[in-house]
């Protein structure tokens, strides 16, 4: 094991050496940023209350993350096109650029029209004059040829003009975005958003807090933005996104100690992950204390100490029959009788990788959940089964279906042990169409994530309450 720790030390140190020696790369926190906001709320035949707030607090925010702002308040056309094409013309290669508007849009005939103020729309073929065409702005924005454009549709709230439109269609239509471009909605395609009863839209309040948080990918800001929309509209709204960026873009990067403990753990991830498949399955603490002992800020630290905790003594002799114990030690004492813990002595009875036959109270609700995961498992089922009609609502993937079933779960992690919070990733089938009088049923996968209260009650999982998150990361598996 010595030799094995100063090979390791070796590696490390020469890797360093290897980073440190690399060309450095183009640094997007760095990089020009250039933002043109507008909100419009002065509406004659929709005055809206929000528009004007989001966008100074989109402006703000947006400052404080580097950009360069242009703000336009209750613009009319021409003031939105002259500052469209100014955008542009000052973008290049090297900038990234970011267009919000939050107002009043619409669709017609598939193409998504931001409204302007003093508009006078009686009519469907008018909303092409009077309106400010996305695909206008999409197309300024492109000529620059820079990796990174980003345009925040903050627009699908209810249609004032539509008592006089041929076709009833609601919010925006989905379009795909050019090279290098994300496209942010407030809500699904063909769907309606909340202005707000606060100071702030919905959409708008939890986009700036998301976008704030260091460290974190562009593309994870606007998903914990759409779980905080889901969440405090209950499902009725579902931010969406249509992406064609390539490269990773953070709205605010990580500190540098934040960077150094990230990048840490990846330095010897194969023996990692090769010393972690030797012990996993294993029912002696000792085998995770060594996993700790040679990885430190290793990827399954956590639950290496869970199991620690939820086994017991590490202090006894070495078991021979884990992998990772490499001889056995010809005078070795024999271990001595486990200490008189039920939890213990039930885990010890139960063959590796098997679910203890009885309820185990481990006095620890993280490693309790998971020693007692096909009962928890079992409580899902019956809870997503008694509660379908909601869950086939907040499950966005098929906008709704008639039926959902849970087919296997796992635990993601613990949020709030003291409260029992924990989040669960679910994976399963839901029902979106049926046929014949239900002869013939179209089933279709789905992967989400929720977060739920649970209390334990007589050796028995009981579920308080839940709350959709977002199409779920990878899990880990519950030991």
């Amino acid at each position: 094991m010595q030799g094995f720790v100063l090979f390791r030390r070796a590696l490390i140190a020469a890797m360093t050496a290897a980073v440190i020696a690399l060309p450095a790369l183009p640094s997007f926190a760095a990089t020009q940023r250039l933002a043109l906001v507008i909100g419009n709320s002065a509406y004659a035949d929709g005055l809206l209350k929000n528009p004007i707030n989001d966008a100074r607090a989109m402006a703000t925010t947006l400052r404080e993350l580097g950009f360069e702002v242009r703000v336009l308040e209750n613009a009319d056309r021409m003031a939105m096109q002259r500052a469209v094409v100014e955008f542009g013309r000052k973008l290049n290669s090297e900038t990234v650029g970011l267009f919000y508007f939050a107002g009043h849009g619409m669709q017609v005939r598939g193409a998504n029209y931001l409204i302007p103020v003093k508009a006078e729309i009686a009519s469907e073929d008018e909303v092409e004059v009077e309106g400010v065409d996305v695909s206008y702005v999409m197309a300024r924005m492109a000529t620059a040829k820079n990796q990174f454009n980003i345009v925040i549709l903050d627009a699908c709230r209810n249609n004032p003009f539509q008592r006089s439109f041929r076709t009833l269609n609601s919010g925006l239509a989905a379009i795909s975005a050019p090279t290098g471009t994300m496209i942010a909605y407030a809500t699904a395609p063909g769907s309606v958003a909340s202005d707000g009863d606060a100071a702030n839209g919905i959409y708008t309040a939890e986009l700036v807090k998301a976008i704030r948080q260091p460290g974190i990918s562009m593309e994870e800001a606007f998903k914990q933005a759409r779980s905080g929309v889901i969440a405090r509209t209950q499902g009725k709204q579902t931010p969406w996104e249509s992406s064609s960026v390539v490269g990773t873009f953070s709205f605010r990067a990580a500190p540098p100690q934040q960077v150094a403990s990230l990048a840490a753990p990846a330095v010897d991830s194969t023996g990692d992950m090769a010393l972690w498949n030797a012990v996993k399955d294993s029912q002696d603490a000792r085998d995770f204390q060594a996993y700790l002992d040679s990885y430190p800020n290793g990827i399954f630290n956590r639950l290496a100490r869970v199991r620690v905790a939820t086994l017991g003594d590490t202090q006894k002799p070495r078991s021979p029959q884990v992998a990772v114990t490499q001889s056995k030690t010809p005078d070795a004492k024999k271990d001595p009788e486990p200490k008189k813990d039920t939890a213990v002595a039930s885990l010890k009875a139960a063959p590796p990788g098997a679910p203890p036959a009885a309820f185990v109270d481990t006095g620890h609700f993280e490693s309790t959940l998971r020693q007692n995961w096909p009962a928890v498992e079992a409580a899902l089922k019956e809870h997503v089964k008694k509660e379908y009609n909601t869950y086939r609502m907040l499950i966005p993937t098929f906008n709704g279906g008639f039926d959902v079933r849970l087919d296997k779960s796992a635990l993601v992690e613990v949020n709030d042990a003291a409260k029992g919070r924990f989040t669960a990733y679910l994976e399963g089938m839901i029902q979106q169409s049926a046929y014949s009088g239900g002869n013939m049923l179209n089933w279709r996968p789905y992967r989400s994530h929720f977060a739920y209260t649970l209390r334990f009650v007589d050796g028995k999982p009981v579920i308080d309450d839940y709350q959709y998150l977002s199409p779920a990361p990878n899990p880990v598996a519950a030991q």
